[in-house]
């Protein structure tokens, strides 16, 4: 190195030739290389602090101390140079002094002009030389160790005018000397840092030319030119367009024939041509058809076989015919049709035919590609290529149509083309029901026989796939009203796929539209696609898809993502998350059951059962930390399950899974795994349950029922019929709630299942709670703890106590009723059962609001809700919520009570618990008639009584009918019977009370029964 002192990266000492870029600290380095910037000249105070302190400093009080210090630590370290260096404190600044050309940007600099001297004298050689040498001078970004703005305005002006025009110079000469390859280096290590430069990049175009790399040329300006565009930056793109055309002149033929015919090859557009409105807008718009000059490019339409891809392109090519005066190519690639796919050659042959200029015999496929290149360089020129099978198909072809808008249709998302060529992507969806059912009524007519239900269900029929629709109507064609009927009954999707018969023309069928597309595959991925249809949901997820064909993720993941590319599995919107169109799933069964062995598929649907069940057990047990599982089925290999980091994560889990859990609960059953439906439900349903979900919990629970009967499992059937009975009870039926628990109870008296006794014995005495016999519940709960204290079941203990807790207040036994109802919040404490904590906190703060502690009563509830919204369990939400309305009403707070009813309603809209319901519809009335919102009351009081009549509580319900009875007639009767419960509840009327002065005119009650179900 030439240079004494280097600031071409950080802040160097050349010694003896070795660079020491790691002397003094980070300040004094930046110092010194303000000063080298500055040589020869006197820098303030002010300069150094604006070049050399970091912005996210404080300034240092003394500063003249302070570089007093810097000054003198920068000697020392100087002192070991050659050459006599020194930094001299002049007139309220420093000074560096030494010889400028011992600094490497100004010794950089020279060699550059030397260099550039050489290159305009026509001396390729010397210039290479002398410019290598600057370059050598670099090590990185110049002053590396200043990042204030000031110093980072420099560096950006030394690196775009004097850096990277020592690098364009460089490259010129190689290029001037022919090496190609040389300059493609040096380009491809400046590529990082300045990916869109046009002078870098018509420098590399013009060495891709050189070097006779020009399909490589092609993609690069393609890309480069798109992005350019793309970033606003016009101008630079049509200098690389100019510069790109003139490189393909001159590479390529030496004249430039003019066509002698201007084709028209486009298909007819179909007749009867009907929605299709959005596509159809993307393709204007990325053409950019308004200007009335359409932007040269490719465009890929892809979609699934079937779907219309051709169909859509052709309607808009006819559309759009008057834009392109060059005429209209056309070519079926046939890419996934029986016979061979066409090749390339033959392409530009026709081409060539097309335009007037027939190949000549001695014509090589290099000449004939220059010759069809420029014949399309002057007109605009549409080109539909149909049919592609995948990028390698059209790859050689694309680069030759640079000056056209080419349309490409294939059944693969062709990415490769969008990186190489700047492609554009529309995937074309199946169409929609309104557009299906337009498409089918006009290919059948006027004075067709088919109504609007029928048009709806034969779209659906066929997924909105328009080829099966034309199917149908062409099979529907002159049938009268009844032969419709027949035939919609007779035919489903199985048939559509299977083929509908052979018209003398040859069978048409989904089968035959998708087989192309499956064959095309490779065995791992016709086995995934096949191996799917045993998921039993409608979305597969990632783990799940490893699971049925039993590979790797990575093996899976890949295979995947074919599947997706080729339209045979649709992305979902989650990630990695996949489903089947309709009418595919069908034809993915077929090929199952075609070509897929029975133990296989056995295997499979094993392997897929339990994922769900050992996965859903992991989440329930992330998010419910005192959940207690049934006993597994035995593990089987290749099943790699999903586990948690945390409860989040879990509950996050089963939302995106819960329709495919029910799913293989329901599909476990009619399959005849047994075993695996009562152990999928139990951790299902504990996911339903804290979340409210009583209706789905009962209908997977009824299917559980009858596989464990179908077992003879009597500790399953004792299970289910137990939590089928909590459902039952939340919904109100309380006699089929009891009915159910004493069919349960002997099964595990008999059986000798502690916890399952101690348990029906908990649900029992809420139905008696439920049914106003506090002093039965008091027996049946006292009865289940014992059992509890004997199996040492700490989770069944805290809900007794809770239990015992709540029959003790609704027998007015205030003082017992706390001391079981604090024993039970500490021992969810320590247990982490947090929804019997905020069951147990709610209950304490309803005795304390009836003591006359409303602080405390408030204090409490509020916590208990806190609580119950972390886990989340909504049932003691809601419970909570009632709670709270019923404290802010006493309190004289009447607006936040109404609030809390409010918000306590949403929740049970939810749950289905018809008791909390009832609660918060009577507690909400009451608060809002306090209000002065006598209608809104009569109308939530005559509501919450209907609810109290169907669960059965005639007690309740007419007590409440009498407080509407308080209600003057004239409110009672405006509203009351046209109004719904959510009109009720959704704002107030204009009559409102002082709720400072309003006294309560009717007394709260308090339910006998808690807010969770345990």
């Amino acid at each position: 190195m030439d240079a004494l002192l280097g600031i071409l990266g950080t802040t160097a000492l050349v010694i003896d030739g070795e660079v020491d870029d790691t002397w003094g600290k980070p300040r004094e380095r930046a110092v010194l290389a303000t000063l080298a910037v500055h040589v020869g000249r006197v820098v303030q105070l002010e300069t150094l602090i604006r070049w050399a302190w970091p912005a996210d400093k404080p300034i240092p009080q003394n500063p003249a101390t302070t570089f007093h210090t810097y000054a003198a630590r920068i000697r020392n370290a100087l002192r070991a140079l050659p050459t006599p260096t020194e930094v001299r404190a002049r007139h309220g600044g420093y000074r560096l002094e030494i010889d400028p050309a011992l600094i490497d940007r100004n010794r950089f600099r020279t060699l550059v002009t030397q260099g550039r001297a050489r290159a305009a004298a026509h001396e390729p050689e010397q210039a290479i030389e002398l410019i290598d040498r600057a370059l050598a001078l670099s090590r990185g970004s110049p002053i590396a160790d200043l990042t204030s703005p000031a110093a980072a305005a420099w560096r950006n002006a030394v690196i775009e005018t004097e850096l990277l025009t020592a690098h364009t110079t460089l490259v010129e000469q190689l290029l001037a000397l022919r090496r190609f390859d040389a300059a493609l280096t040096r380009l491809d290590d400046l590529h990082g840092d300045y990916p869109d430069d046009v002078t870098l990049a018509s420098l590399r175009l013009t060495a891709l030319y050189g070097g006779l790399r020009r399909t490589h040329a092609t993609s690069f300006y393609f890309a480069v030119r798109s992005r350019l565009r793309a970033n606003g930056d016009d101008q630079a793109a049509e200098y690389l367009r100019q510069h790109h055309d003139t490189l393909r002149t001159e590479h390529g033929v030496m004249f430039r024939p003019v066509p002698t015919l201007t084709p028209q090859q486009l298909p007819p557009d179909r007749p009867g041509f009907v929605g299709r409105t959005e596509p159809l807008g993307m393709l204007d718009a990325i053409v950019d058809v308004s200007s009335g000059e359409p932007a040269a490019g490719v465009v890929v339409i892809d979609g699934i076989g079937g779907v219309g891809k051709t169909v859509l392109a052709v309607h808009w090519a006819h559309d759009h015919r008057h834009l392109f005066p060059g005429g209209a190519l056309f070519v079926n690639m046939h890419g996934y049709a029986d016979r061979a796919k066409v090749e390339h050659i033959t392409v530009v042959d026709d081409f060539l035919t097309a335009l007037g200029h027939p190949p000549e015999a001695t014509f090589n496929l290099r000449r004939r590609e220059q010759l069809l290149s420029s014949l399309l360089a002057d007109k605009k020129t549409l080109v539909l290529l149909d049919n592609v099978r995948d990028t390698a198909h059209v790859r050689d072809l694309v680069p030759l149509l640079s000056n056209c808008v080419v349309l490409i249709t294939s059944r693969q998302w062709l990415t490769s083309l969008q990186g190489e060529f700047g492609a554009r992507r529309i995937t074309l969806r199946p169409m929609s029901a309104s557009e299906g059912a337009r498409l089918l009524s006009a290919q059948l007519g006027p004075g067709n026989e088919i109504g609007d239900e029928q048009l709806e269900h034969f779209t659906t029929l066929c997924g909105g796939l328009p080829l099966l629709l034309t199917v149908i109507a062409g099979d529907l064609a002159g049938k009268s009203a009844t032969g419709v009927e027949e035939y919609s009954a007779l035919v489903d999707r199985r048939d559509l796929v299977r083929g509908l018969g052979d018209k003398g023309d040859g069978p048409v069928s989904g089968a035959a539209c998708f087989a192309p597309s499956y064959r095309a595959l490779a065995a791992p991925e016709r086995r995934l696609f096949r191996l799917l249809t045993l998921h039993p949901g409608p979305e597969i997820g990632l783990d799940a898809a490893c699971v049925c064909d039993g590979r790797q993720v990575d093996d899976t993941t890949t295979s995947l993502g074919k599947l997706a590319g080729a339209h045979l599995v649709e992305e979902a919107d989650s990630v990695r998350r996949y489903r089947f169109h309709d009418v595919l799933a069908e034809f993915a069964a077929q090929c199952r059951d075609a070509d897929e062995p029975q133990e296989e598929q056995a295997a499979a649907e094993r392997r897929v059962l339990n994922y769900y069940l050992g996965s859903v057990t992991n989440a329930c047990r992330a998010a419910h930390r005192s959940y207690n599982p049934p006993p597994r089925t035995s593990a089987h290999e290749g099943v790699r399950l999903t586990t948690f980091d945390d409860s989040d994560s879990a509950r996050q889990w089963f939302a995106r899974e819960r329709a495919n859990l029910t799913a293989a609960i329901t599909y476990a059953a009619e399959h005849g795994y047994h075993d695996h439906v009562w152990r999928l439900t139990d951790p299902v349903t504990t996911f339903f349950d804290r979340a409210g979900n009583v209706i789905g919990s009962r209908a997977v629970r009824q299917v559980a029922l009858r596989s464990a009967r179908a077992l003879g499992n009597r500790e399953a059937e004792a299970s289910m019929l137990s939590f089928l009975a909590m459902a039952h009870m939340m919904l109100g039926d309380h006699d089929e709630a009891r009915r159910c628990l004493e069919a349960a109870l002997p099964l595990a008296t008999e059986n000798g299942l502690d916890r399952g006794e101690a348990s029906i014995l908990h649900l029992l005495g809420r139905v008696a709670l439920r049914r106003e016999d506090p002093a039965e519940a008091l027996d049946l709960f006292r009865r289940g703890m014992e059992i509890d204290q004997k199996s040492g079941n700490r989770e069944g203990l805290c809900w007794a106590h809770c239990r015992i807790g709540h029959a003790l207040h609704a027998l007015d036994q205030h003082e017992q009723a706390l001391a079981h109802l604090n024993r039970a919040a500490l021992l969810a404490q320590e247990i982490g059962e947090s929804s019997a904590e905020a069951a147990s906190l709610s209950e304490i703060g309803a005795i304390h609001r009836e003591l006359g502690d409303l602080a405390m009563a408030a204090g409490c509830c509020e916590q208990a809700l806190a609580i119950a919204q972390s886990v989340p369990d909504m049932s003691a939400m809601a419970g909570s919520l009632v709670d709270l309305c019923e404290i802010n009403r006493v309190r004289r707070r009447s607006r936040v009570a109404v609030d809390y009813g409010r918000q306590a309603i949403d929740l049970c809209e939810k749950t289905h618990d018809i008791l909390n319901h009832a609660r918060a519809l009577e507690a909400l009335g009451t608060a809002q008639y306090e209000c002065g919102d006598l209608v809104d009351a009569a109308v939530a009081w005559r509501h919450a009584a209907d609810m109290y009549d169907e669960a059965g509580n005639s007690t309740r319900s007419a007590r409440l009918r009498s407080k509407i009875e308080t209600v003057p007639t004239f409110y009672r009767e405006v509203v009351p019977i046209a109004r719904s419960a959510q009109e009720a509840t959704a704002g107030n009327l204009p009559w409102l009370a002082d709720e400072e002065t309003t006294q309560p005119l009717v007394p709260g009650t308090r339910s006998t029964d808690g807010q969770h179900g345990g």
